[in-house]
């Protein structure tokens, strides 16, 4: 996902879900809604990078107990309104182990918050989670990925390629698309039980477990 345009949005709050909807062709819509109907009644659910708290309400609507976390506190304020029964913290995804006992969390989810990590940010998340997971839980993971296919490849770096450009152009730095995403969970400890892909494999959903 562009690194500037996610900040353009995540400056303006109120619009993330409007812009995130148009720049994934709904796609995002799409996954949270097939994560949401994970949950159940009782779940205990960590939402990680919540954003607007547009899939937490999802759950909430589905009887979960909904803990989100976020380190964008203008994205929290928002997610406060559209889904105020959630708890909240303002934190980074990299200090959860500083907020979380072992094994709190029946289901952990998190839509469009690992790309923007790096590799080696995205391995410690995933080994925490591991940790606060309990033993017969579920993650369930919807991002950004390099896809696999040549020609869908070829539409991907055609896509994302100039906005990586206008990126370097304004912030010296450079967008987090995962390559490898299956290589890192196991790195961590964790298998994929299940993947779904969505726009021509630009965007995927992972169903993980210990």
């Amino acid at each position: 996902m562009s690194f500037v345009y996610m900040k353009i949005l995540e400056s303006r709050p109120e619009r993330y879900d409007i812009g995130m909807g148009l720049l994934t062709l709904g796609s995002l819509t799409k996954i949270k809604e097939q994560i949401a109907e994970h949950t159940q009644s009782g779940n205990k659910v960590l939402d990680l990078g919540c954003g607007t708290g547009t899939l937490a309400q999802m759950c909430i609507e589905q009887g979960a107990e909904v803990t989100g976390v976020d380190a964008n506190s203008g994205m929290l304020e928002v997610a406060k309104r559209n889904s105020p029964s959630a708890n909240y913290l303002n934190v980074s995804l990299s200090n959860l182990d500083e907020h979380f006992s072992d094994e709190s969390f029946d289901i952990i989810l998190s839509t469009l918050a690992f790309s923007e990590l790096t590799r080696a940010e995205r391995v410690h998340v995933m080994k925490e989670i591991k940790r606060i997971l309990k033993n017969d839980g579920k993650v369930l993971i919807g991002d950004e990925i390099i896809p696999d296919k040549f020609l869908a490849k070829c539409f991907y770096y055609a896509f994302r390629l100039p906005m990586r450009l206008l990126t370097w152009i304004m912030t010296q730095t450079t967008t987090n698309a995962i390559p490898s995403f299956d290589e890192e969970v196991r790195e961590a400890g964790l298998k994929i039980v299940n993947s779904n892909s969505f726009m021509l494999g630009m965007f995927i959903l992972l169903e993980i477990k210990k």
